[in-house]
C-alpha cells in the first residue's frame, strides 16, 4: 500500500488528479450552525457540527499545572497561538475528509483526523490519523499515542507524551483550565522485586560472562526516596560483587543520586549500548569494550531546567575509586563461552589492555541538554572530572562529549550527526581513563580498538533515504544511507585522523554495511549486523 501511495506522489499532477477526483469546495473555516452550505455537506463531513459550535462558543483553555517535562510547555505555547478549542465527545472527535479547518486544533479527548488541517493537530489523548488526512504542521498527542496511517501526511512531524495527561475542570465562564495527571499509578509499597522477581536484566561480555543482579528496591516517602542493595554474580570470574543505588527526589526538577559498588567497568559504552553488546558478545564472540575492574562510589546532584523546546539538566558530584586490571591476555587457558569466535584471539580471546590502578578521588560536573523542534532533534552530553587525589600518575582534567543531531533532509531524507570526544589535560594520567576507537562500530577499516588514550575525536555523518517505493512485509521499507567516518585517538595528543566512507542498507534492525578508507589505507570492510541506531 506504501508503494502504491510513492506512485501517485510521485507522479504528475494531473496523473493524480485522474486517481483520485477533486474534492467539492468547502470553506476553509468552521461553519456556524444554519450557515449555508453545511446540510448540503457530503456524508464525510462528520465533526462539522462539533466545529461549528466550537467557533461559535469560543472556548479558552489555561495550563495551570504544566508537570514535568516539555508537554506541558509545548500545550502553553501552543494556547497562545491562535487556534480552535475542541472538547470531544465521551466517543472522541471525528473528522471527516470533506473538512477543511484552517488553524491549529487543540482538542480535549480522543480524536480520529481525516480531514486536511491547516495547522498543528494538539490532542488531549490518542489522535487516529485516517486514509486521507492532511496535517501542515505537527501531530500531537498528549496523555497517549499518535496511530499513524500509511495514506495520511503530517508534514511538521509526530509527537507523543503518553506518561502523562492533562484533566480539563471547567471555571468561569468558557474557560477550562487544564492541570497535569500523571498516568503512571504510584506503587505504594515499601519493597518490590524489580524485573523478573528481583533478577536485573543480565549482560554478558569477554570478562565477566554472564553478569546477573539481583536484589530488591526499598520506597520510601512514596517513592521518592529509592534504594537498591544489589549482589551481582560474574560467571567467568567465580566472584559475587556487592553494590548500591539510592536515588532521592527532593523536589520535581531536582534529584540526588548515589551508586557504590564493585564491579567490571569500561570507558567504551558509547560504542554501543549494553544489551546489542551482550547479545553480540554470546553470539558472535565480538566485544568492542576493554575493562578494568574497580571499587568505586559515586554521588552526583541534578537540576532540570524545562522550556518548550530545551530540557537542560546540569549536574555536580564526586567520585572515588579503587581500580585494578582484569588478568587477560590472548593466551588466556579459558574464556566465556559464545556460540561463534569462543577461541578468536580477535574475539572472546581478545587482550585486555593493562592498567594503571590505584585509588583516585575527583571533582564531577557537566550537563544534559535534549530539544526536539521541527524536525530537528538533539542530545547532548558533557561532562568533567577533576581529579583531586591520584595514587598513581599526576592530577588531571578530562572532559568527556556525546552528542547525537539529527535533521530532517530533501523531502523525507534525514540527517544524522554522532559524536564523542574525550580531552584530558595533565601528563601522566591513569590509563583506566583511556578511551579506544577502532573496528566496528567506530572506525571499520581499522583494527578493533586500535588506537587508544587519553585523547579522542570520532564522529559520523550519515545521510539517509528511505525507498518508501518498496514495502516489505513487517519491516516497512529498506533505507539506504551514506555514511563519513573521522577518528582517531592517542596517549597525549591526536593522531592523523583516520577516515571512512560507507553506504549501508537497512532493513528494520538489520545493516549490510560496506566502508573504506578513501586514501587506501587499512582494509575494506563487509559486514552484516544489528542496530539501534
Amino acid at each position: 500500500m506504501v508503494a502504491v501511495l510513492g506512485a501517485l506522489l510521485l507522479a504528475p499532477t494531473g496523473a493524480r488528479a485522474q486517481q483520485r477526483p477533486e474534492q467539492p469546495p468547502v470553506p476553509e473555516r468552521p461553519l456556524a450552525p444554519g450557515e449555508p452550505g453545511l446540510p448540503q455537506l457530503r456524508p464525510d463531513s462528520a465533526g462539522a457540527q462539533e466545529l461549528a459550535d466550537a467557533a461559535a462558543r469560543r472556548r479558552t483553555a489555561v495550563v495551570r499545572d504544566l508537570g514535568p517535562g516539555v508537554a506541558g510547555r509545548a500545550l502553553r505555547a501552543t494556547l497562545t497561538q491562535p487556534h480552535l478549542l475542541v472538547v470531544a465527545p465521551d466517543t472522541g472527535l471525528v473528522l471527516g475528509r470533506a473538512l477543511r479547518v484552517g488553524t491549529t486544533l487543540v482538542v480535549v479527548g480522543s480524536a480520529r483526523v481525516a480531514s486536511t488541517v491547516r495547522g498543528d493537530v494538539v490532542v488531549l489523548g490518542d489522535l487516529y490519523l485516517r486514509p486521507g488526512a492532511l496535517i501542515e504542521g505537527r501531530a500531537v498527542a498528549i496523555g497517549g499515542r499518535v496511530m499513524p496511517s500509511a495514506l495520511a501526511a503530517v508534514r511538521g512531524g509526530v509527537r507523543a507524551y503518553p506518561e502523562l495527561a492533562f484533566a480539563a475542570r471547567s471555571e468561569l465562564g468558557d474557560t477550562l483550565g487544564l492541570a497535569v495527571r500523571l498516568l503512571d499509578p504510584v506503587d505504594v509499597r515499601t519493597v518490590v522485586l524489580p524485573g523478573v522477581t528481583g533478577v536485573r536484566i543480565p549482560a554478558y561480555n569477554r570478562i565477566d560472562g554472564l553478569a546477573l543482579a539481583f536484589g530488591p528496591e526499598i520506597r520510601l516517602d512514596t517513592g521518592r526516596v529509592r534504594i537498591e542493595p544489589l549482589v551481582t554474580y560474574r560467571s567467568h570470574l567465580g566472584v559475587v560483587d556487592p553494590g548500591l543505588v539510592a536515588a532521592a527526589e527532593l523536589t520535581r526538577r531536582t534529584g540526588v543520586a548515589l551508586r557504590a559498588q564493585r564491579a567490571t567497568l569500561t570507558n567504551d559504552a558509547w560504542i554501543r549500548g549494553d544489551i546489542l553488546n551482550s547479545g553480540l558478545a554470546l553470539g558472535l564472540g565480538t566485544d568492542v569494550r576493554n575493562y578494568y575492574r574497580a571499587d568505586r562510589a559515586e554521588a552526583a546532584v541534578t537540576r532540570r531546567f524545562e522550556t518548550t523546546r530545551h530540557v537542560v539538566e546540569p549536574f555536580v558530584g564526586a567520585l572515588v575509586e579503587r581500580a585494578w586490571s582484569v588478568a587477560r591476555d590472548s593466551g588466556s587457558a579459558s574464556a566465556p563461552f559464545s556460540f561463534l569466535g569462543r577461541n578468536d584471539r580477535e574475539g572472546m580471546r581478545r587482550a585486555n589492555p593493562a592498567f594503571t590502578g590505584g585509588r583516585l578521588a575527583s571533582a564531577l560536573a557537566g550537563a544534559r541538554w535534549r530539544t526536539e523542534a521541527d524536525g530537528v532533534r538533539t542530545d547532548v552530553t558533557v561532562r568533567v572530572e577533576q581529579a583531586v587525589s591520584v595514587a598513581r600518575g599526576g592530577a588531571f582534567t578530562q572532559g568527556t562529549l556525546d552528542a547525537e543531531l539529527a535533521l530532517p533532509g530533501f523531502r523525507d531524507h534525514t540527517i544524522i550527526l554522532l559524536a564523542h570526544a574525550v580531552g584530558t589535560i595533565g601528563g601522566d594520567v591513569p590509563t583506566q581513563r583511556y578511551a579506544y576507537v577502532g573496528g566496528s562500530g567506530t572506525i571499520p577499516s581499522m583494527f578493533l580498538l586500535e588506537q587508544g588514550g587519553a585523547q579522542l575525536v570520532w564522529a559520523e555523518t550519515r545521510y539517509t533515504v528511505p525507498l518508501t517505493g518498496i514495502q516489505l512485509p513487517l519491516v516497512g521499507s529498506p533505507r539506504v544511507t551514506l555514511r563519513h567516518i573521522v577518528g582517531g585517538a592517542g596517549p597525549e595528543r591526536l593522531p592523523s585522523l583516520t577516515q571512512n566512507l560507507g553506504v549501508r542498507l537497512g532493513i528494520s534492525l538489520l545493516r549490510v554495511d560496506y566502508t573504506f578508507d578513501p586514501r587506501g589505507r587499512g582494509r575494506r570492510d563487509f559486514s552484516i549486523g544489528v542496530g539501534f541506531r
